[in-house]
């Protein structure tokens, strides 16, 4: 594998990584012995109680992204290998994201109970990126698993070693999934996310060192439900009780947490069809369905998305452009029993930012559906696209950049991906029958923070748009 192909498959696995709130509890929204190699889209809701000063609570919005593959697994808290894998044992190497962080500018502290007189005033701590092992005993009494990851970040530069029991108990239609478990931060993480400096102590405010690790443990079930053969229901209560050295610091009020996460995903299983030998249908390597490759280019704008929408196409005065290649693959003829084709698509944009900043990459994993039945679409096949999905930029781009500046907000490489696209068929155009599925169009590619709704993008409120032109053909 070359070194660029090598680069592209780790930071595609970065995007697809899991979140998770301060709390350490899992969204649980799927079976653990779930290996059937399906896609699913779907949305988390997730209120929280808060540890800290002067918060009451938290809420947090996110999209969730699934993939269940016998060997490689991704998830909205985990993604992974499962190194080993049979009916006693189960050992992964998993890489996450941990939310412990917080910035005081965040309209997300802002909107969720904060008193005037802030506790974190001046405070600030960062996300951490962690990986390590997971080793799980497969029992009749249910499932122990001993876990041990470290922040690969540089963020708060710890580990947490945590040891777990679980059981999924299965009614028909419906599953209860009961845990209970140790976690043990050590020093360093600790007093990351929960001391205070000595430059950051106030009148109010002491420093506050936690120099040895912590113990918390955590207690929870998770519900899930499958309404019909593409929709799943899930609902994750969990309670977390932190350490005495936790709770004795002076931005801690409360040593308690109280989580609740509500999710929802369409799983795409509609079209895992025995692949054109008869072997077991694999999305990646032995997949019947059509697949299609995007060559695009554009420029960026100062427009809003729905300004774009309705007609506003001004280039930027920073003029900065925009190529990009996508790969993608359908997943089924029809979604949520509509006539919309739904599609599982990645892609490399390259930005150039004139001179402003060092050009750099932009990784893209998105769903995107098309409504293709419209009344001409017999003479000249039109599609209307629409995507949701992840956008890791290895810089943030400079639009992005000036526009938090002006406002003293936080930027994210990681941020929500729109698509809006319109196309029509150049072989229809033509007439030309060996180019009928190879289509010219318009696209806006949006990045956004979802109005600060989202811990998973750092709670950034704004983004950025580039208009762009394409060609894309599909291929059987």
């Amino acid at each position: 594998m070359t070194q660029l192909s090598s680069r592209f498959l780790s930071v595609i696995f970065i995007i697809l990584l899991p979140l998770d709130a301060l709390a350490q509890g899992s969204y649980r929204n799927l079976d653990p012995e779930d290996r059937s190699g399906e896609l699913s889209l779907g949305f988390s809701l997730r209120p929280q109680t808060s540890p800290y000063l002067g918060e009451d609570y938290r809420r947090d919005w996110q999209p969730m992204f699934i993939y269940t593959g016998e060997t490689f697994f991704f998830n909205t808290n985990e993604a992974g290998w499962h190194l080993i894998d049979n009916d006693d044992w189960q050992l992964d190497l998993y890489a996450g994201y941990f939310y412990g962080g917080y910035n005081e500018h965040s309209i997300f502290w802002s909107e969720t109970g904060r008193d005037d007189d802030d506790a974190l005033d001046g405070m600030s701590r960062r996300d951490a990126w962690e990986s390590g092992f997971a080793l799980t005993r497969k029992t009749d009494y249910g499932r122990f698993k001993l876990d041990l990851n470290a922040d690969i970040s540089g963020a708060h530069e710890g580990y947490t070693a945590s040891a777990e029991w679980s059981k999924v108990f299965r009614f028909n239609r419906w599953q209860v999934e009961p845990w209970f478990a140790y976690q043990l931060f050590n020093d360093d993480k600790s007093n990351y996310y929960f001391g205070v400096r000595e430059d950051e102590a106030t009148d109010t405010r002491n420093a506050y060192k936690i120099d040895e690790a912590t113990d918390n443990w955590e207690i929870g079930t998770a519900f899930r439900y499958q309404a019909a053969q593409h929709h799943y229901f899930g609902l994750n209560l969990y309670y977390t009780i932190y350490d005495n050295k936790i709770l004795d610091s002076p931005i801690v009020e409360e040593s308690t947490i109280l989580t609740a996460n509500i999710n929802y995903r369409y799983e795409f299983n509609d079209l895992s069809n025995p692949g054109p030998d008869g072997d077991v249908y694999n999305f990646f390597f032995n997949n019947p369905n059509p697949w299609s490759m995007r060559v695009a280019y554009g420029y960026t704008t100062d427009s809003s998305f729905m300004d774009i929408v309705r007609g506003e196409f001004e280039r930027n005065d920073d003029g900065t452009s925009m190529g990009s290649v996508f790969l993608s693959r359908q997943l089924t003829e029809r979604f949520m029993w509509l006539p919309i084709e739904g599609w599982a698509q990645a892609g490399v944009a390259r930005r150039f930012e004139n001179d402003i900043q060092g050009d750099f990459n932009e990784y893209v994993f998105a769903f995107k559906a098309y409504f293709t039945k419209f009344p001409w679409s017999n003479t000249v096949k039109t599609r209307f696209g629409f995507a949701e999905g992840l956008s890791y930029a290895t810089k943030v781009p400079a639009v992005e950049q000036r526009r938090n500046d002006d406002r003293d907000r936080n930027t994210s490489h990681l941020l929500n991906y729109l698509d809006y696209s319109w196309d029509v068929s150049i072989g229809d155009i033509f007439r030309q029958k060996d180019l009928k599925d190879c289509f010219f169009g318009f696209s806006i590619h949006h990045r956004s923070g979802i109005f600060a709704s989202s811990d998973l993008y750092g709670n950034v409120n704004g983004g950025s748009n580039v208009n762009t032109l394409y060609v894309e053909c599909i291929r059987s």
